[in-house]
């Protein structure tokens, strides 16, 4: 009992103090502890740079089962590079983003495909629709628009400014107000239409250069609403033209080319006289963002070449009626 005391008492100490085995390299403790507890266990000695236990074999050996996990896990890693390749070379061909603004966009739509037609370049276009006002804020924050197609001008020329854009402002087309009234005829004065409307729909004349148009329109004509009458303020010109489809305005300002491409009958809607507010001239601007520039300036250059529209001859002859009826 002494002696198997004292050789119990010896290897603690040898464990404690680092002991080294026969080659010189340093005996992990847990190891050199299981060994020792085998050995007591068996009442017998145990050399301590014995091999290792057929258990402990069989844990370090690369089994068939573990060489197998292995070549698994290295196929998944090859599988996920290939992913991570291909995701990349897709992000390089980035589409073309264009941000255009309520007004424009059923007209813009029609370029588009005359564009890929005349061109031959199939590759994606993306458009951004909405109010002028909030895709400039989106600009501002960095959004990535190769072009921006604007209902005024002043935004446009502000992005050239302070370098937001790498080109100057160009108008691309001149809008036209209108007053759409489904259920009256154009040929009445629009002051008159007016008075004849429980409920008006306009765009935000803080967002949209449409809705200002129409606010300066009202002023021009010193409108007063009466009580039974609510305005409506929606966040584009888009939302204007949803809301009288749908019955939940009886009349909104929007814009002349909504109602072209769109087909509504010329005799539901009345142009607003260009003297009632200040011109509605578009532009547009190459952005820095923009990850297509080359494609966005063949683009900008197809845009440009295209036919501006035009207001039709009927309305052209009612507008001039209206002011002078309205004045009076």
């Amino acid at each position: 009992i002494c002696d198997q005391s004292l050789r119990r008492s010896t290897s603690t100490r040898r464990i404690r103090h680092g002991f080294r085995q026969g080659n010189g390299k340093p005996l992990n403790h847990e190891l050199a502890f299981f060994r020792m507890e085998r050995s007591s266990a068996k009442n017998r000695p145990e050399r301590l740079d014995s091999p290792l236990p057929h258990s402990w074999d069989m844990i370090t050996d690369q089994s068939p089962m573990t060489r197998l996990l292995k070549q698994t896990m290295i196929i998944r890693l090859l599988l996920f590079s290939l992913s991570v390749m291909c995701s990349g070379s897709l992000s390089a061909e980035a589409p073309l983003r264009i941000a255009v603004a309520s007004n424009y966009a059923k007209t813009l739509q029609t370029i588009v495909a005359r564009y890929q037609e005349e061109t031959g370049d199939m590759g994606k276009i993306s458009v951004s629709i909405g109010s002028t006002g909030k895709l400039y804020a989106q600009i501002l924050g960095g959004a990535p628009f190769d072009l921006f197609l604007a209902a005024d001008v002043e935004r446009p020329q502000r992005l050239a400014q302070n370098g937001a854009a790498v080109s100057p402002s160009q108008t691309y087309t001149n809008g036209r107000l209108v007053l759409w009234h489904p259920e009256q005829r154009s040929n009445v004065p629009i002051e008159r239409q007016l008075k004849q409307i429980e409920r008006l729909a306009m765009a935000n004349p803080q967002l949209a250069p449409y809705g200002l148009a129409a606010e300066q329109t009202l002023q021009h004509l010193k409108w007063q609403p009466s009580n039974h009458l609510t305005v409506a303020t929606a966040e584009n010109v888009g939302q204007v033209f949803a809301m009288v489809k749908t019955g939940n305005a009886d009349a909104g300002f929007v814009a002349l080319s909504q109602m072209l491409e769109l087909g509504v009958p010329n005799d539901q809607y009345s142009v607003v006289n260009g003297s009632f507010h200040h011109p509605i001239s578009q532009g547009v601007v190459l952005l820095k963002n923009g990850a297509q520039p080359a494609r966005a300036k063949g683009f900008l250059r197809f845009l440009l070449s295209q036919r501006p529209i035009e207001v039709p001859e009927a309305a052209q002859d009612a507008a001039p009626r209206e002011a002078d009826i309205s004045d009076q």
